[in-house]
């Protein structure tokens, strides 16, 4: 079982991904401080979930879950901080994972 102390980081870094979630899919362009708070955002809820699955206790089903949840974010806050190098990008080239060309 997840500590209080688990719970509560996961709930933290899950509501400030989803705030910012909502001002990307608001926005028509992604600028590189956005894209970077994405990132960061991501990072910490695959961090939150990686804590939770240090539980040795909990049944494999659960840390296979756990752990894919974590290794999907990682990948997201990979696309982003990528993303927040390339500095302002459409949000749809972003959500596609591709950059349109000027």
């Amino acid at each position: 079982m997840a500590t209080k102390k688990q719970v509560r980081a996961w709930e933290e870094a899950y509501r400030h991904y989803g705030a910012t979630s909502e001002l990307v899919a608001r926005t028509r362009q992604v600028d590189a401080a956005t894209a970077q708070d994405m990132a960061s955002a991501s990072w910490a809820v695959a961090a939150s979930w990686r804590a939770i699955a240090g539980n040795p206790e909990l049944p494999w089903w659960m840390l296979a879950a756990l752990e894919s949840a974590a290794q999907a974010f990682e990948e997201q806050a990979r696309h982003w901080q990528a993303r927040s190098t390339d500095g302002i990008c459409g949000v749809a080239s972003v959500r596609s994972g591709t950059r349109r060309r000027a």
